[in-house]
């Protein structure tokens, strides 16, 4: 098959640095990278319409950049999919434009204050309760599964040692609330940055071990668990414009979209990637 006809994958776009926590693990949030401006951010818009490619909002965490609505309005004004990729704190806040995103993906890494104190603790400036930090995200998945129906949910968890049990409590929690998910996807640790460096034997496991939870929890959320193991694969815009795919600098937005594309679909790995996101948001 030739890469042409290979589809183009989500391009994942680093919305801004900001977080409103600071997860050990995390290789996404840097404060220093700030928010996405409008030029660059019309910009993506326009290559992900010529690639005919949806947009992953990512980071950091989306909510807090200070135009994400006109982003949103944006991108959907182009007719160009878009995806949010938060850790759920703050949807009830934007409720007004979770309609117009086709997936919403929230991070939720177990249900018990002791796994959250680990794994997610706050930022300087945001003081929430530990309990607080699982429980909010289920009632805006409630909230998202209540006013936009359409709108498809994913739900995405590291898995370590400690917080295997916690995301089967998790599962039995969202059962019982009678909460949609469309999709759970579980992740192995893997180490690629400063902070995550610090962080390997708190959290890294064995792609055994995960095989284990997800078989777990296919039982309760049977066909919907899609098991990431390993090293990120994913093309990835930054808030300059840049193009990587992991650490590999492949272009910037700004140049010519036509050769940037080819650059793209020449890569060795743009066929995973691809396969990975289809994997990731299509359902059957």
């Amino acid at each position: 098959m030739k890469s042409r006809h290979i589809p183009f994958p989500v391009i994942d776009l680093y919305v801004t640095g900001q977080c409103n926590f600071r997860c050990p693990y995390c290789f996404g949030e840097d404060v220093s990278k700030g928010d996405i401006d409008k030029a660059t951010f019309a910009r993506v818009v326009e290559f992900a319409n010529h690639c005919n490619s949806s947009i992953g909002f990512t980071g950091g965490e989306p909510l807090l950049h200070e135009d994400f609505r006109d982003l949103v309005k944006v991108a959907t004004s182009k007719d160009v999919p878009i995806i949010l990729r938060t850790n759920g704190m703050l949807i009830d806040e934007y409720l007004d434009v979770i309609g117009m995103f086709e997936w919403v993906g929230i991070s939720i890494d177990g249900a018990s204050e002791s796994v959250v104190k680990k794994m997610r603790p706050s930022a300087p400036k945001y003081k929430y309760v530990e309990a607080e930090k699982w429980k909010k995200p289920i009632d805006n998945i409630r909230l998202i599964n209540k006013h936009h129906p359409q709108v498809k949910v994913l739900l995405a968890s590291l898995v370590s040692s400690f917080n295997s049990s916690s995301l089967l409590k998790l599962a039995r929690d969202i059962q019982e609330n009678d909460l949609s998910i469309d999709k759970w996807k579980l992740y192995q640790f893997t180490r690629n940055n400063f902070r995550s460096l610090t962080s390997s034997s708190k959290f890294e496991t064995s792609s055994e071990f995960i095989s284990e939870v997800c078989e777990s929890l296919q039982k309760v959320y049977h066909g919907k668990i899609v098991n990431k193991v390993g090293d990120g694969n994913c093309l990835l815009v930054d808030t300059n414009g840049s193009v990587r795919v992991n650490d590999a600098l492949i272009g910037n937005v700004f140049d010519d979209m036509i050769l940037l594309e080819k650059k793209i679909r020449q890569l060795d790995m743009f066929n995973k990637i691809s396969v990975n996101k289809i994997h990731t948001y299509n359902v059957e």
